[in-house]
């Protein structure tokens, strides 16, 4: 799933990159645009490796490359390299741990004193710079450039959130690409595809995971891989099993814990107790535990949906949303927590 027949239910964009590179029109800059987790770095690093393959070189080469049939081999020493993320000419370009942007300094450092070496091997340098909507100012600025003259080996792809952030010059010289979501059948098949044979990975964790990434492959990742985040979907469980004996310094303690998580885990913190409750909900409707996200902890759905009325939990549902609108309005996450968990335990009483 290294190469670019990997990226599942891209055939469109496949054929693109296929046909730009039959006919000599790789653009020298791009701009990959989605929402977080859709998997933009993995079309990146899909698309640099083919860039990079050997055996597509040879055939591009020779003239006899077929648009249909492209696609990274794997074997070559540069793809191994590729997917060891070892390759010297993929270069990862991101803002420092505790930094709010991308600075010049690195722009400088990273990428317009780098392009100017040679490829180490191989017709092309690609340069990755995550969450471009990072950079400085005075770091596009000093991209210019480079932009306008660079040299004829360097592809330069920018994965942005959105492009709004970017000056209007930079994304005039980029060829921007918008990467969409995919389906919840192609985001199990590729996590099965990845994951299904490591150990410790179940076939109802990848389920959990792909209804958990609603269509991102990116969030299905981390649902699997992320030690965070299987601490986070543990203390969320011990929560909401937990909450109706809390007094208010178990919840004081509660939130304490809580708030050390980073803003990512934030939002999934919240979104896992929706799923949680969906779950309860859903329980209580059909009595059919198959599509149940929580499937492991039915005994405790089971006596929730008997206790919780279906007015209780549409307000508990309700006031998870409103905690997370809280949070965006800047209320801070200690107060949004305290009144989220009085609200789930008032209304787990109806």
């Amino acid at each position: 799933m290294s190469n670019i027949t990997g990226i599942l239910g891209r055939e469109e964009l496949k054929k693109h990159f296929n046909e730009a590179l039959v006919n000599g029109k790789v653009s020298h800059a791009y701009i990959f645009s989605g929402e977080p987790g859709t998997g933009k770095k993995t079309v990146a690093k899909s698309f640099a490796q083919i860039l990079l393959c050997e055996g597509v070189e040879s055939h591009v080469e020779k003239g006899d490359a077929v648009v249909e049939k492209i696609h990274a081999c794997g074997r070559c020493e540069s793809c191994k390299m590729a997917m060891e993320k070892k390759h010297p000419d993929i270069i990862f370009i991101e803002k420092e741990t505790g930094k709010k942007s991308i600075s010049v300094e690195d722009i400088r450092e990273k990428l317009i004193n780098d392009v100017a070496v040679k490829p180490y091997k191989g017709p092309y340098k690609v340069y990755i710079i995550k969450e471009a909507q990072d950079l400085s100012i005075e770091a596009q600025s000093a991209m210019l450039k480079t932009m306008e003259e660079p040299p004829e080996y360097a592809v330069i792809i920018l994965l942005v959130n959105t492009d709004s952030l970017l000056l209007p010059t930079i994304r005039s010289r980029c060829e921007t690409i918008e990467i969409p979501i995919l389906s919840d059948e192609i985001v199990n098949e590729y996590l099965k595809a990845e994951y299904g044979q490591k150990e410790g990975i179940k076939a109802d964790d990848i389920r959990f995971a792909t209804v958990f990434s609603e269509g991102k492959i990116g969030r299905g990742m981390v649902a699997l891989t992320n030690p965070d985040f299987k601490l986070l979907k543990h203390d969320v469980i011990r929560l909401v099993t937990g909450i109706y004996d809390m007094d208010y310094n178990d919840m004081v303690a509660a939130v304490r814990k809580t708030k050390d998580y980073n803003d990512i885990l934030i939002d999934y913190f919240f979104e896992l107790m929706s799923i949680w409750y969906r779950d309860v909900l859903m329980f209580k409707s059909t009595r059919d535990a198959n599509d149940l996200m929580y499937k492991e902890e039915i005994s405790e759905i089971s006596k929730q949906a008997q206790v919780i009325s279906y007015e209780g939990l549409d307000l508990i549902t309700k006031a998870v949303e409103k905690a997370k609108e809280r949070l965006r309005a800047n209320v801070s996450f200690e107060v949004a927590m305290e009144m989220l968990l009085m609200a789930i335990q008032e209304n787990m009483n109806l």
